[in-house]
């Protein structure tokens, strides 16, 4: 009997919401069901897009770049207007029927989804430029190895990596070391390494996202309390971190080789940030 005298108890604290309320509720999981399933779709639709515009403006990257600003604007508008439903139109019709404490719960659903897409949409542009940029290159060294011959008797020369500097390539037919020299433009994008680089490592990007994420759920410990979790979800970030940074110049020196002896020193230098705020928050 006590057991279920205790269900009824709680039951009974259940609030009890007007049913026009709970239309609104339903309404705006509705609505927000909806911005997720366009946010999805957008992305399909805006690979797709920016991909046929690399290709039909020649592989020029300016015209690609500006087209994807566009659909990016685009994509954090259904960000915004997740605000600006609630606030302008959702919230009011609630406080009708509710105090205002009682929609705190919706305005953080929406809070949620907004925080969801502007994560999506950063991870989705490490995504499509590296797609972009891998495609680029794959077409810059194809045009290169088109055009580039030996000095000595002509014969083509294939140029398979380090486009964007000067360097010295030998002649497989008759041994005549040959300088390739990039254009000005293509020394002038080699940044495009950088975003190959990057999406070659989203697997340890999604780790190191993830390590933040649970970091920043955890309190930091008050005086004289045990702080074992705090520290363990700091070498966490530490480790995932770190193993990020070492992937991406890995990757990068791949195709910049001047850089091959310098991975560690980068990886250092880019974790310095985080010894900061780690000597800040726990004093080691």
């Amino acid at each position: 009997m006590g057991f279920f005298s205790k269900k009824k108890k709680e039951a009974d604290n259940t609030p009890q919401f007007p049913a026009e309320y709970l239309a609104l509720v339903e309404k705006w999981d509705t609505f927000l069901e909806k911005i997720n399933n366009r946010f999805n779709e957008s992305l399909v639709n805006a690979e797709e897009a920016i991909l046929d515009n690399l290709d039909e403006s020649n592989y020029d990257l300016t015209p690609t770049m500006t087209a994807w600003q566009g659909i990016k604007a685009q994509l954090r508008g259904l960000s915004n207007k997740i605000d600006e439903t609630f606030d302008n139109k959702v919230k009011p019709q609630m406080l009708d029927y509710v105090p205002e404490y009682e929609t705190i719960d919706e305005s953080i659903k929406g809070g949620k989804l907004r925080s969801s897409i502007y994560h999506r949409i950063e991870r989705f542009e490490i995504v499509l430029e590296g797609k972009v940029s891998q495609q680029f290159y794959n077409h810059a060294i194809q045009h290169f190895n088109l055009d580039f011959h030996c000095t000595q008797c002509s014969a083509k020369i294939t140029v398979n990596k380090n486009i964007f500097h000067a360097h010295y390539v030998s002649c497989e037919y008759c041994n005549t070391v040959n300088t390739f020299t990039p254009n000005d433009k293509i020394a002038a994008i080699r940044w495009v390494v950088e975003n190959i680089a990057k999406y070659k490592a989203l697997p340890e990007w999604d780790l190191m996202q993830k390590a933040q994420n649970d970091f920043h759920e955890i309190r930091p410990p008050h005086e004289g309390r045990d702080n074992a979790e705090y520290v363990a979800a700091y070498k966490k970030r530490e480790d995932t971190e770190r193993a990020f940074w070492t992937k991406y110049f890995t990757e990068r020196s791949e195709y910049l080789h001047q850089y091959k002896e310098t991975i560690t020193h980068d990886v250092d230098d880019k974790m310095k940030w985080f010894y900061e705020e780690r000597k800040r928050e726990l004093d080691y």
